[in-house]
């Protein structure tokens, strides 16, 4: 019998295909061998490099390091990479129906080489028309591997139904099977108002062309601990900080807060004031008298509710003195030198914060979305939708 094939899409980039594909494959690794399980990114635009140089799509290796799935060939599960340049390429092509097949062929090879599963999660890339200039639109590429998608929907109730109206017109027009939508990254109090007056009912009476009823599999809250960056993951996109203290450490790995610069004199800085647990201080390394104010505070607050994180700039005109160095590295707080400077470090930490992406090492995270998916999604409907309790 040929596998169900689970196609997760989304209304726009960040909506949260890869958190939803974790989730869900959590929760099918508690029902199901998980041997009977696979996994795809068919198109992938974010890539990494392997040990060996291949190149593979950035979610796909997440999968990788945490579904618990066995067996998965990272370069099979990551058949088309789009890196950069490769829409150029593909326009210059003197035959791109020709090329548009070859990539058609390696995503259904792929499939071939998964044949032996149950079910197979695909994860789709950014909204529906993505990879459409290629013949790989989210909708084309759902009904090559002939799957039944689950469209990400984004909060409110005006808002989410002007994004269906448009994204589900797409599909329908595509002739695409979609099968299910989860309404993600709502606000918590507001997700009783919305499950109220956005039902499968209305659903289905707008959208009903789809050759089966529409399910409403879940209404996702935003949980703010998931959209934060953690100081390892600065680190990673800050190329040239310096990190003081030991990366190994789990408070690395600990999502930051808010972020708080610290513009106050010595004389009128009281952190008890303004500082909440895990927020990530930024000032100037030539503040010695303001860092170690911070730093002390932070030491007396209980485990787990300090600050969580200190980023220190100006490092172009300002040495950091060797004694705030040591201060700093002993007192465990993960901190970043950076040379530019408060404000240009601001931006680029505000910058990042807004795209954030889980990472390969944000196993706290990982384990926070396993949590939101057994008490948000509803996973017997899922089953039934699919058809996957045999």
């Amino acid at each position: 019998m040929a596998p169900v094939i689970i196609y997760i899409t989304g209304f726009r980039q960040h909506a949260g295909k890869t958190v939803i594909s974790l989730g869900i494959l959590s929760l099918l690794r508690k029902v199901m061998d998980p041997s009977l399980i696979g996994y795809i990114k068919p198109v992938g635009q974010k890539l990494v490099s392997l040990q060996d140089g291949t190149r593979v799509d950035k979610d796909a290796y997440l999968i990788h390091a945490f579904s618990d799935i066995p067996d998965i060939k990272l370069e099979e599960i990551s058949p088309v990479r789009i890196g950069s340049g490769f829409t150029q390429n593909y326009l210059s092509h003197n035959n791109q129906l020709e090329k548009t097949r070859k990539l058609e062929d390696n995503i259904l090879d792929s499939i071939k080489k998964l044949e032996s599963k149950r079910v197979i999660i695909a994860e789709g890339s950014g909204h529906p028309g993505v990879g459409g200039i290629l013949g790989l639109s989210n909708a084309d590429v759902g009904n090559l591997m002939d799957a039944d998608i689950i469209f990400l929907s984004g909060g409110g109730i005006g808002k989410a139904l002007d994004m269906l109206e448009v994204d589900l017109s797409y599909f329908l027009y595509k002739k695409s099977k979609v099968r299910g939508i989860i309404f993600n990254k709502l606000f918590p109090h507001k997700i009783d108002t919305v499950s109220k007056f956005i039902t499968e009912d209305l659903i289905n009476k707008k959208y009903g062309a789809f050759g089966g009823p529409l399910r409403i599999l879940g209404f996702i809250p935003e949980v703010d601990f998931l959209s934060k960056p953690s100081m390892l993951m600065l680190r990673s996109k800050l190329k040239e900080s310096e990190a003081l203290g030991n990366m190994d450490n789990k408070r690395w790995k600990i999502p930051c807060g808010s972020i708080r610069v610290i513009f106050a004199s010595f004389e009128n800085l009281k952190p008890d004031s303004f500082l909440e647990p895990r927020d990530l201080v930024i000032l100037s390394a030539g503040s010695g008298k303001k860092i170690r104010k911070i730093v002390e505070y932070s030491g007396q607050k209980p485990s787990g509710t300090g600050i969580g994180g200190i980023i220190l700039t100006c490092g172009r005109t300002d040495p950091l003195d060797r004694n705030l160095r040591e201060l700093i590295i002993n007192s465990g707080i993960p901190a970043l030198f950076l040379k530019q400077d408060t404000a240009e470090a601001e931006d680029a930490i505000l910058k990042i914060s807004e795209n954030t992406k889980i990472q390969v090492f944000d196993t706290v995270k990982i384990r926070e979305i396993e949590k939101l998916f057994e008490e948000y999604f509803d996973f017997d409907k899922f089953l039934d939708t699919f058809n996957l309790r045999k």
